[in-house]
């Protein structure tokens, strides 16, 4: 009875431990990251970019130039394949494609680096939770399983509980703060 006990409280000391340590700072943090890396991933689609230390790999004897960063052109420019993939395969009802194109591509611009900076977070993950079930049921209905439902549980996490220390919403909320 003693060993159980003694484990149970073992147990207990370790979850708190790791709860207060990684809940106010790790998990929104990484929350906050992941979901931008996803939306700024889906915007190196949509746009032209510029390729950052690139590096010659040899893919069956043939040169591929590869790069391991690239970032959007500025000032945005759609790659032509973009609006027409909106005007067939992510036609949305009662919303032109001309429109929702920019909107996403916009909303992909601007909302990861908002999440990675910590600023405007609830808001910012509440639009991509809107985004995504926009995708969900308009774009790809099939996705859900294998990859809305992460997305979405990702978002309403920071919806709820906000960015966590690590960000300048918290910064400001100190500073600020009455």
């Amino acid at each position: 009875m003693k060993t159980i006990q003694s484990l149970r409280a073992r147990h207990g000391a370790v979850f708190d431990f790791l709860s207060a340590r990684l809940a106010p700072d790790v998990l929104p943090l990484l929350a906050r990251l992941t979901l931008a890396g996803i939306f700024w991933r889906s915007l190196l689609t949509k746009v032209s970019t510029v390729k950052l230390f690139t590096y010659t790999e040899l893919i069956n004897d043939f040169p591929v130039e590869r790069a391991r960063m690239r970032l959007p052109e500025l000032p945005l420019d759609l790659k032509p394949a973009t609006l027409h993939q909106f005007r067939t395969d992510f036609a949305l009802p009662l919303l032109p494609p001309e429109w929702a194109v920019w909107m996403a591509t916009l909303a992909e611009f601007v909302i990861p680096i908002a999440l990675i900076l910590g600023i405007a977070t609830r808001l910012g993950a509440l639009a991509l939770v809107g985004m995504t079930l926009v995708i969900q049921v308009f774009v790809f209905p099939d996705a859900w399983w294998s990859t809305h439902a992460l997305w979405v549980v990702i978002g309403l996490y920071l919806a709820v509980h906000g960015p966590g220390r690590v960000s300048l919403d918290h910064v400001a909320r100190r500073v600020f703060a009455p």
